[in-house]
Order: C-alpha cells, then sequence, then structure tokens
C-alpha cells in the first residue's frame, strides 16, 4: 500500500505529476490522489474520536479542503504529503469535539471508570475471543483521547505511524527538537499510567480487558455484533509502517510501541461514490475543469 510517510523522490514526482494533471482537469488523477490518501487520514481521524462515522465525516472535510486548496501547493515550499498532512493536523486540532472526545479527556477518569465495571470470568467461546480482542483494541485506544489534540496527534505520527521528527516538524509546523518533546511526554504520560493499570502494558497490573467483557457484552458496548475496533482481516499497521526503527523503539519500552502497531489499518467505505457527488458541485466545477 502507498504510505505517504516514505517519502522518496518517484513518489514525489509521482504526486507532481497527478497535481499538474488534476490541475489540467483529469478527473482520473484527481481520484488517484483521494484513493492514495483516504485512508491514512482516516486512521488518523479514527484514532482522534474513535467513532467511524465521525472519522469519515472528518476525512471527506479534509479532502474537500485538498481538492479546494490544491492549485495552491507549491512544491518549492514543501513535498506534497507535508504541505496535505499539515491540512490534515490543523483540521483536527482546530475541528469540533466529535465521537468519543466529549466523554473522555482524563486518565484518572478514564481508569476509574474501567474500574466501575465489575471483574467476571468468562467462558472463553470462538465468539469470546473476538470481542475480547474488540475491548482490548477500543480500551488502549480510548486512553489516546486522555491526550490533549497535539500530544495525541504527535504520538499518532511518531509512534503508531513511526515518522521521522524531522518529518513530525514539519507537518506538525514546529522544530524537529520540539516535536521530539512534546512525543516524549506524551508517550511518558501514557506509558506510566498505563503501566500501573493496565493488564495489556504490564502483566502485574490489575486491570485485565478478559474480566470486564462479560459486563460489557451485557451493556451492549461490545458484542459480537458490535464490533467497532477488531477487524479480522484487516492489514496491521506495523505492516504498512516505515520499517526503519526509530531510537525509542529500541531503547524505551518497545513492548508498549508495539500494542499501539499491532492494531488494525483500518479501511474507510469507498470514497469513490462520495467524490463524484462532490465533483457535480458548482464550486468544485469552477475550480476543476474535470473530464
Amino acid at each position: 500500500m502507498y504510505n505517504p510517510f516514505i517519502v522518496d523522490t518517484h513518489e514525489d514526482t509521482t504526486d507532481g505529476e497527478l497535481i499538474f494533471q488534476t490541475l489540467e482537469g483529469n478527473q482520473d488523477a484527481l481520484e488517484l490522489l483521494v484513493s492514495q490518501n483516504q485512508a491514512w487520514i482516516y486512521n488518523i481521524a479514527f484514532r482522534m474520536v474513535l467513532v467511524a462515522e465521525d472519522a469519515e465525516d472528518i476525512t471527506q472535510e479534509i479532502l474537500i479542503k485538498m481538492i479546494t486548496k490544491l492549485s495552491t501547493y507549491d512544491s518549492q515550499k514543501a513535498s506534497f504529503h507535508t504541505w496535505l498532512y499539515r491540512i490534515v493536523v490543523n483540521h483536527v486540532i482546530n475541528m469540533k469535539k466529535a465521537g468519543y472526545e466529549k466523554s473522555i479527556s482524563k486518565l484518572e477518569d478514564y481508569y476509574s471508570f474501567i474500574e466501575t465495571i465489575p471483574d467476571e470470568k468468562i467462558t472463553v467461546t470462538p465468539e469470546a475471543k473476538l470481542v475480547i480482542k474488540d475491548v482490548m483494541i477500543g480500551c488502549v485506544l480510548g486512553a489516546l483521547l486522555c491526550l490533549d489534540r497535539q500530544q495525541r496527534i504527535v504520538f499518532i505520527l511518531g509512534v503508531v505511524f513511526n515518522i521521522t521528527s524531522e518529518q513530525g516538524g514539519e507537518i506538525i509546523g514546529i522544530s524537529s527538537i520540539n516535536f521530539r518533546k512534546i512525543l516524549s511526554r506524551a508517550r511518558g504520560k501514557l506509558y506510566n499510567f498505563m503501566n500501573n493499570k493496565c493488564g495489556m502494558v504490564n502483566t502485574d497490573a490489575p486491570c485485565k480487558c478478559r474480566n470486564k467483557v462479560s459486563e460489557f457484552i451485557r451493556q451492549g458496548y461490545h458484542t459480537i455484533d458490535n464490533m467497532n475496533f477488531y477487524q479480522e482481516n484487516a492489514a496491521k499497521v506495523k505492516e504498512l509502517i516505515s520499517e526503519k526503527i526509530n531510537h525509542y523503539d529500541n531503547t524505551i519500552h518497545p513492548g508498549f510501541v508495539e500494542l499501539y502497531r499491532n492494531h488494525p489499518f483500518y479501511e474507510p467505505s469507498d470514497l469513490t461514490g462520495w467524490l463524484k457527488r462532490i465533483l457535480e458541485r458548482q464550486e468544485f466545477k469552477e475550480i476543476f475543469d474535470l473530464n
């Protein structure tokens, strides 16, 4: 799969050709630009809000911004992926609260709520195993919402997607040193708290996902018909990101990093039909003479 964060000269050239063709009215070129980036944008949006429908709305809003601003892109100032993901970052930092952001904000409150869910042994059937996986992924992702938005997006880029601090700094609009500082604070805050609470980070910690599953099923939060986070056939994030191992991974809590990279890389709904409908709108016809 195309990865916008693994950049080489060939990909920059290809992006440039697609942009040129799009601005010349080639709808196929625009659809390719969208299809290459929509899943990555969606995976950022989903980890910011944890609700699929809201993440798809956010993805569409960002892609509309990309389309409407495409003519302003200047290859002399930044690579296309840097330009585009600056739009992504600015959007998700400044958007209205959506999804589970509205109810999750502090690690202490988050785990206090989880602790109110009574522990109960569950018969581990094949279906129960799937629900347990859904709970495990959802709980770990939920902890991300306890970071402020800047820390969250830096964590997603730097830890989950393994981009360099140089790339991250360019995208966020800060120095690489400041990117590393924010990333260090974010992962330290998450790790230190979860190491004391979460059995997935520390096997001696008190909270075990499988012991909460029975109550979650009773309340309807996680059931075999309501799987919000586990996707059996989805690729894992670690299979799609750069193989380069950053210094942090080698020296500090590599299992914690692996926990987030073992999560699914989520595929959004097919946005091709949506894109075609968007391009029929008059304001877009005025921007592009698409054919």
